[in-house]
């Protein structure tokens, strides 16, 4: 392209210039200044993916455009390849071509640093975003801020076949970083693999944990729940939201993962489901209690809890688990 050239249509007039608005977005300053007067119809006329090259040019060298000639030239005539290279220092395998899936609008300036970043680390995260048809600059982001978390490829494989949002999969992707080493990949696969939706696949890695010692021992008919199996098997004998995995159970799980709930049978008469909560570092109250399908727990079991519980004095039970303390520490 050349200023000047014959056949240019006139500068352009406030229509043109709202489409240059409306495509240039946050650069439209930058892009008047360097195709100045008639040459603006180069940006207009530009293909998708060229655009955005000189976009993600922008979003790194932004107003160091002091010299606009050597500027309009150096964007106008070299090769996208070679854009890409100045501005990040290397344009990684597939940038361009993943330019031109961005759409007609210019992009936020971290978008193009993001996807810089993925492809440039490779691996199956570089391969989604090129067999993506498209991706908004939150996916670009989040999948960003995974490429250091990504040290096992398989479990990263196995996230991506789930097509789950990239923000789940990247918070899944923490949650396995953390994971201890003992844990094999062929176990967290697994966990990824049967549980398909990010809470439940969250559920079945929490499920992987051992759980902490319980509060208080059995006490009389009222023995603790020491594994997420035998917590996943009372919620199906009692047919309740922890019956199976999914946001309930996750819930359930890092709750008593993290210390602060933990759950008991009554296998008493009236067999029933508590769970104690922790009331900052006094002890535990009664927080929640059900029957078979969420059905109401007899006074007279909340009596018989409350008498084997009497010699254990960091337990409170209180007015069956409705009191003050339930509403501030289960909050």
């Amino acid at each position: 392209m050349q200023h000047n050239r014959i056949g240019l249509p006139p500068a352009p007039n406030g229509s043109d210039k709202s489409v240059i608005t409306l495509l240039a977005r946050h650069d439209y300053a930058q892009i008047q200044l360097i195709w100045q007067d008639d040459r603006i119809y180069e940006y207009l006329l530009a293909s998708d993916t060229r655009r955005h090259t000189w976009h993600a040019w922008l979003a790194i060298h932004n107003t160091a455009t002091h010299d606009v000639t050597q500027t309009y030239r150096f964007l106008t005539f070299a090769k996208s390849r070679e854009i890409i290279e100045k501005a990040f220092g290397s344009c990684p395998a597939g940038m361009v071509s993943a330019l031109g899936k961005l759409g007609p609008f210019a992009r936020a300036k971290h978008a193009y640093l993001a996807l810089h970043k993925v492809l440039t680390a490779g691996g199956p995260l570089a391969r989604h975003v090129h067999q993506s048809p498209k991706m908004n600059d939150d996916d670009l982001a989040s999948l960003a801020t995974a490429v250091n978390k990504t040290e096992s490829n398989p479990v990263v494989r196995a996230l991506l076949k789930c097509n789950i949002s990239a923000q789940a999969m990247v918070e899944l992707l923490w949650v396995v970083a953390r994971m201890p080493s003992r844990y094999e990949e062929r176990h967290l696969v697994r966990c990824i693999s049967e549980g398909r939706q990010p809470a439940n696949i969250l559920a079945n890695l929490y499920g992987l944990l051992p759980f902490p010692a319980p509060p208080f021992d059995q006490a009389g008919a009222l023995i603790p729940i020491t594994t997420a199996e035998q917590l996943r098997m009372e919620g199906q004998q009692f047919n309740n939201c922890l019956r199976k995995p999914g946001e309930e159970f996750a819930a359930a799980l890092a709750s008593v993962l993290s210390g602060q709930r933990y759950f008991y049978s009554w296998e008493g008469e009236n067999p029933a489901l508590f769970a104690f909560a922790r009331c900052g570092s006094v002890g535990w109250i009664l927080a929640e209690h059900s029957g078979p399908a969420n059905s109401r727990v007899p006074d007279a079991v909340i009596a018989q809890v409350e008498d084997v519980l009497a010699g254990i004095p960091s337990v409170f039970i209180g007015n069956a688990g409705s009191g003050m303390l339930r509403w501030i520490c289960t909050r």
